[in-house]
């Protein structure tokens, strides 16, 4: 059939009436109509034409039925965002439909998957109780993080507050998530008093001490911990006593670099109780009898902080071998026995002696002080290869003469300078053995 599609009469047809293309671009459509069987007959109408679009394109050979239900949904839950340019009609459709979402029944299951995909969701519609439960209880059994913080902060708008502590007591996991929402977002007040609420005192106990040690200048500090200390002395909430004595202790430092000008020199702002017993040494002029009334005695401090003895022994021996006085490390290992005060004091380390020995090594001691902290040690084949390793002459003899090596001491004393100290030192030391061995025969032969 000759198609005549520039003809006028042809638009004109009442069959073509209800087409119209003002709005769009210039296009022909004819070869593609025309190839499809559209326009094979002039006498095709427009109702024929929509019959079979329609039976050939149904939804549901589109969409499954729960694709559509969530589609569906999705509308339902548009954001309340009016677009602009809309027609009043359209307003007005718009308006009543999310006028009909919040006053009617809310949708649990597309609330709960818009909010786990990040999007914003009318939740209002979740007027009772129950309903703000199963909301909050949806979302966590599907592991949504903010989604669940989101809920818990419009939960604490709309409920009273026994209501929302409530829900929070019977929903450990969600008071996690909770605490953890109000430590980020720098609620530390109200992390606190969550805590105290549930009965955790002693982690609320442990934020306000941080929250203390982290005020901005010492007079503050010293205020806060104070008022800890006042607080938890008379509150009867249970802290357990070690906590209790690290705020006394903290107090009691914050007040002596208060007092003392000279070690307050010498710290840095906010320093820790192991480098405020380091300035004490350094300030300390007399290691020999420490006055135990001075609070800037080390030793008075280490017992004020509950410092170990073992933390004491090393911070000594480190300032004092960089301070180079050497004469002062054996008075920090000096004790009178517990069991026998009146016997004079005896050389006592708290530590590994071989940790001692490798730090004054490493800290570059003279050989007399290795020698010294060496010859504290019982076990003679431990002290010969600590002595060798440190290159500690005088100490690798002593311990070669205590497992009777003469052999190996006449060795060593071939490789040592003529008439050094060293072997003026390892030669007695090769007499000594030798004398012993003879005394040794002569009391058997006499048996």
């Amino acid at each position: 059939m000759d198609l005549q599609l520039d003809s006028e009469s042809y638009w004109n047809r009442s069959s073509r009436a209800a087409f119209s293309f003002d709005d769009e671009d210039e296009v022909d459509l004819a070869p593609d109509l025309a190839s499809n069987g559209i326009l094979a007959d002039d006498t095709i109408s427009e109702a024929s034409f929509n019959n079979s679009v329609a039976l050939n394109l149904s939804i549901k050979s589109i969409l499954s039925e729960e694709a559509l239900k969530l589609v569906l949904q999705e509308q339902a839950l548009d954001d309340r965002v009016l677009p602009k340019g809309v027609s009043p009609e359209v307003e007005l459709k718009l308006l009543r439909r999310q006028l009909q979402s919040t006053l009617y029944s809310p949708n649990l299951e597309a609330t709960a998957q818009k909010l786990l995909q990040g999007k914003t969701a009318p939740l209002e519609m979740f007027k009772s109780l129950h309903e703000k439960q199963q909301l909050l209880d949806t979302l966590m059994a599907q592991g949504g993080g903010h989604a669940v913080i989101t809920v818990l902060l419009f939960l604490k708008r709309t409920l009273n507050t026994t209501q929302f502590h409530g829900i929070l007591r019977e929903r450990p996991k969600a008071l996690e998530q909770y605490l953890s929402y109000l430590k980020e977002s720098g609620d530390l007040a109200g992390h606190i008093e969550l805590l105290q609420l549930f009965g955790r005192h002693q982690e609320a106990a442990l934020k306000q001490f941080q929250a203390a040690l982290a005020s901005g200048d010492a007079s503050t500090r010293k205020k806060h911990l104070q008022l800890l200390v006042d607080a938890y002395a008379t509150a009867g909430v249970g802290v357990i006593p070690l906590y209790e004595q690290v705020f006394h202790a903290a107090l009691k430092m914050q007040q002596l670099m208060e007092k003392d000008s000279a070690l307050g020199k010498l710290l840095r702002d906010q320093p820790t109780p192991v480098e405020v017993l380091y300035a004490c040494c350094q300030v300390n002029s007399n290691w020999k009898e420490q006055d135990m009334l001075k609070p800037v005695s080390p030793q008075r401090f280490a017992a004020d902080q509950q410092i170990s003895p073992a933390q004491y022994e090393w911070t000594a021996l480190n300032e004092r071998a960089q301070a180079q006085a050497y004469a002062d490390l054996e008075c920090i290992f000096e004790r009178v026995p517990s069991w026998h005060p009146l016997k004079t004091k005896q050389f006592h380390i708290s530590f590994d002696l071989t940790l001692a020995v490798l730090r004054l090594y490493e800290l570059q001691a003279p050989s007399t002080v290795l020698q010294l902290f060496l010859s504290k040690m019982g076990n003679s084949v431990e002290k010969l290869a600590l002595a060798q390793r440190v290159k500690c002459i005088k100490a690798v003899i002593d311990a070669m003469a205590g497992l009777k090596q003469q052999q190996e001491l006449q060795q060593l004393k071939d490789t040592l300078p003529e008439r050094s100290e060293e072997q003026f030192y390892c030669e007695n030391a090769l007499k000594s053995l030798q004398s012993k061995r003879w005394t040794t025969d002569n009391i058997k032969l006499k048996l």
